[in-house]
């Protein structure tokens, strides 16, 4: 049976959420759409949040037990105040929802004690976000009806509920808050369950594949010289077999309360986990072999992997890298770990993040970098991102940091010399890195020569024409993220610039055209600076600027410098600066004190249809996918700081593609919460609140509309 345990004032703070449940102007027939609906689907997005929020009890607990296909936003919301207004009626609701998503809704399973929950809330341990939290906050309040609903399936045949619950027994027997809420007799048997279970994971089970066997694969020389005993392979294969990610990183991510609403981190912003450690079996072998040998038998055994369709039994060959690879392996892994996600191999290429990560090296780093900088977000670009922060802290860095250092060169830092035979060029950049050659003469040349009959090294001049090209997509790559940097507000210590990217051969010529800042610790910019020519710092009049090591800088966005752009945009063409990408004459949008005051900006138009709806492209979404009419009457668009832009249109564009409407007008611009489902009446966000950089940025791509 299950009942319901709140904490001190848990119940108050939850059904408090109502108030903050937008659904727009209440309408008279509410009622009785609510009264005449069979299921929660009969209602819009808007009623329903009305429903749970205040609308009738009686309407609302018949529609509990259907299923609630939600499009909200304000989901936790919605849960929280359902089960605290209905009580166990939303038991239906909240296991739904939280078996949904048990990162975002899992908070709704906390006052519920009975087998359902314990059930559910067991599955959850492993998970690496929020999820991890909420099971261990249940389980430490229900300690006891855990242990009485679990220790049967712990004691049950191999399964996936047994693993669950072995778990939860296992966590119950660690935790003394739990034991102490259990009480002796559940105590103990939270105890006994853990014993049972033992503290180590299973290893692998069953029988190799043909192909992980010696005699398929390369030899390992030996570092004392000779080659391994087919024995010792088969028991390195073995101990390889049991590679894996390691456990969930500590501690668990989350709150159930931070100011009235949970905090909640989804597995793929969470902490992510390295390869384990390798078994002291394993260890041991790898030891005594050549790395070398070690890291051809360990590619080997990946290509066999590759040839037989990447079983996912033998998944282990990908985090077994970790151990044996180099960076030859490395660069055999990246391009596949990168094809993976579009061909749905989404765990597979978690593990290939983690090895690349584990692994750590420069050229380890480089691949996930770049794995990195060509995805388009998602939840594997989440965990992508999170790889290579604790990458970089590994090293002490941020990873902007990492990425300046790891920046490549090509040679450029050490010097190119074409060696024809008889005679030699050098090879030199320009500040817009345009490669040419100077001859023994001193003369520049824009290329060198092409070999002639007398020359014995014909390939030197093919080296020049690759160094050209692979010079351009190198500097188009770092253009790039410098300019995501400007508009992320990336900071980088002053002492990185004078040490780190000024002399680079690449990165050097690109941050000497740009307009650097000085920012504090809230990021609020102090000062502007510019790299002058021997390499120091000069500030708006020219003068030389002091800048402290430790100083953070970060490349200004023109919509920071306020009545100081006109003149730093005359420094830049006074010394004739070609800047890399558009930044003193980059198009913004400054409001005035009045709209930075206001909640809303006035829209105009008409605009052409098409252009606005091709702004979904561009990280705009709408909201028609929540409507019957599947119309988008309202585009938004994220902003930093928990913020969301948005634009309210008439007649709206169509959600399926095909429109009716040639113009659209947008009728106000205003500023929500991002965890809103955006339907409030009253704005109450002042437009000076956004981050000036990314509300320039959009309000000058909504402008950009107009153009003809």
């Amino acid at each position: 049976m299950t009942v319901l345990v709140w904490q001190d004032g848990e119940r108050e703070r939850w059904l408090s959420r109502a108030a903050a449940l937008d659904h727009g102007r209440d309408e008279p027939h509410w009622v009785t759409a609510a009264t005449g609906a069979d299921k929660f689907s009969d209602l819009t997005p808007a009623q329903i949040s009305w429903l749970i929020g205040k609308g009738p009890e009686a309407s609302a607990r018949a529609l509990l037990a259907t299923s609630l296909v939600s499009r909200h936003r304000q989901r936790i919301d919605l849960g929280q105040v359902a089960v605290a207004r209905f009580g166990l009626d939303a038991l239906p609701l909240a296991l739904s929802e939280a078996g949904e998503s048990a990162d975002r809704l899992g908070v709704l399973m906390l006052p519920f004690r009975g087998p359902e929950a314990a059930v559910l809330v067991a599955g959850w341990l492993r998970h690496l976000g929020s999820a991890r939290l909420w099971a261990r906050l249940w389980l430490d309040r229900h300690a006891e009806e855990a242990v009485r609903v679990l220790t049967p399936a712990a004691d049950g045949r191999p399964s996936r509920a047994r693993q669950n619950a072995e778990d939860a027994l296992r966590y119950l027997a660690g935790s003394a808050s739990a034991g102490a809420a259990a009480g002796g007799a559940a105590a103990g048997g939270a105890a006994a369950g853990g014993a049972a279970v033992g503290a180590s994971l299973p290893g692998r089970k069953g029988k190799l594949p043909g192909w992980a066997r010696a005699g398929r694969l390369p030899e390992i020389r030996l570092c004392r010289g000779g080659t391994m005993p087919a024995g010792d392979v088969e028991r390195l294969i073995g101990a390889l077999s049991r590679s894996r990610l390691a456990d969930a990183p500590e501690p668990a991510p989350g709150s159930p309360d931070d100011g009235g609403r949970p905090v909640v981190v989804e597995s793929s912003a969470a902490a992510q986990p390295m390869v384990a450690a390798a078994e002291p079996e394993a260890a041991e072998l790898i030891a005594g072999c050549d790395p070398a040998s070690l890291a051809e038998f360990g590619r080997a055994l990946f290509d066999e992997w590759l040839t037989d369709e990447m079983p996912a039994s033998e998944a282990w060959v990908v985090p077994a890298q970790a151990h044996v690879g180099d960076d030859a392996t490395m660069d055999r892994l990246a391009p596949q770990v990168r094809s993976w996600p579009a061909r749905s191999r989404w765990a597979r290429a978690i593990d290939g993040y983690a090895v690349l990560a584990t692994g750590g090296t420069d050229v380890a780093l480089r691949h996930l970098l770049a794995i990195e900088e060509g995805m388009s977000g998602g939840p594997n670009n989440e965990r992508a991102i999170v790889y290579l922060t604790q990458a970089a802290a590994t090293r002490g860095l941020t990873v902007t940091q990492l990425a300046d250092r790891l920046t490549v060169t090509h040679g450029l830092d050490a010097g190119i010399t074409l060696d024809y035979g008889p005679r030699t060029f050098t090879v030199v950049t320009d500040d817009q890195l345009t490669p040419y050659a100077i001859d023994a003469g001193g003369r520049r040349l824009a290329r060198p020569p092409k070999p002639g009959v007398k020359d014995t090294d014909p390939e030197a001049y093919q080296r020049f024409l690759r160094l050209k090209k692979d010079l351009r997509s190198t500097a188009v790559a770092q253009i790039a993220r410098l300019e995501r940097d400007m508009l992320a507000h990336r900071l980088r210590p002053a002492s990185d610039l004078r040490a780190v990217l000024h002399p680079h051969p690449i990165l050097g010529p690109l941050v000497r055209r740009l307009l650097w800042g000085e920012y504090d610790r809230e990021k609020r910019l102090v000062r502007t600076l510019r790299i002058a020519e021997d390499g120091s710092f000069a500030d708006i009049h020219d003068s030389t600027a002091t800048v402290d090591p430790g100083a953070q800088l970060g490349i200004v966005h023109p919509a920071e410098l306020g009545d100081d752009l006109a003149d730093w945009a005359q420094i830049i063409a006074d010394y004739e600066i070609l800047q890399p990408f558009a930044q003193v004459n980059r198009p913004i949008v400054v409001l005035t004190g009045a709209q930075r005051a206001a909640t809303s900006l006035p829209g105009f138009g008409p605009l052409p249809t098409d252009r606005v709806a091709a702004l979904e492209n561009r990280q705009w979404y709408g909201n028609g996918f929540l409507s019957a009419s599947r119309v988008h009457t309202q585009l938004a668009h994220g902003l930093p700081g928990g913020l969301t832009l948005l634009i309210e249109l008439d007649p709206g564009v169509s959600a399926s593609g095909y429109q009716t409407a040639d113009k659209q007008q947008i009728i106000e611009i205003w500023v929500d919460e991002t965890w809103s489902d955006h339907w409030q009446v009253a704005r109450r966000i002042p437009l000076g609140a956004c981050d000036a950089t990314a509300l320039s940025e959009l309000l000058v791509e909504l402008h950009a509309l107009t153009t003809t």
